[in-house]
């Protein structure tokens, strides 16, 4: 089983370190409150993939490959993306020093988890990439294959999270406030960008159904 639990590591941090979203909310929100505010977002969206990974394995995420479903999951996507992101710009624009910014626990692990599971791309990677190698696990190992590889899962967005986390507080150190603020508003717009993303494919999507 021992392959199989690292080949669920390399699905994690296969699914966690392209740039996206979650990466850039995890070095936004550690470039402004240190590093358990990037690192508790990560974890939120490791939760999420983990619950996808579950559900995958248990054939229960097939019911989800359906453009009638596809069509929400891309605009409650885009809803979330341009609300992180045009609230991280506002702040941004204050006044107050970025670094100076309280951060909630609790809601930047909330803030990963809603991001993971509201990403449409996120739920396609599951759907297709995902479902295939779960499915090769099983074929080599057997049912019992599908809890390890869950873990697998855990442990390499674990280490993303927390690999990315330091090294954001590490050039915490080394950048002027000024610096940490125009990395922030670029990756605000980003979010802005992907949400936008999402709501025309959500649209166009919707657009399909209409004339179907």
């Amino acid at each position: 089983m021992l392959h199989i639990l690292v080949q669920g590591m390399i699905v994690g941090l296969a699914l966690a370190a392209p740039i996206g979203p979650i990466n850039i909310e995890i070095v936004r929100r550690g470039l402004a409150g240190g590093f358990f505010s990037g690192w508790l977002v990560g974890i939120g969206a490791m939760c999420a993939d983990v619950i996808f990974c579950a559900l995958v394995v248990t054939g229960v995420a097939q019911i989800a490959d359906s453009p009638k479903l596809r069509v929400p999951m891309y605009l409650a996507g885009a809803a979330v993306m341009i609300y992180l992101g045009v609230t991280g710009l506002i702040a941004v624009l204050q006044d107050g020093k970025i670094d100076d910014a309280p951060i909630s626990g609790r809601r930047s692990f909330l803030t990963g988890f809603l991001m993971a599971v509201s990403n449409p791309m996120g739920i396609v990677y599951w759907l297709s990439i995902g479902s295939a190698l779960i499915a090769s696990a099983i074929a080599a190992a057997g049912n019992g294959a599908g809890p390890v590889l869950i873990a697998g899962v855990f442990v390499g967005i674990t280490i993303w999270a927390t690999v990315l986390g330091g090294l954001t507080v590490l050039g915490r150190s080394f950048v002027s406030p000024k610096v940490m603020r125009a990395v922030s508003a670029v990756g605000a717009v980003v979010l802005v960008g992907f949400g936008l993303y999402f709501a025309w494919s959500g649209i166009k999507g919707l657009a399909g159904l209409v004339q179907a």
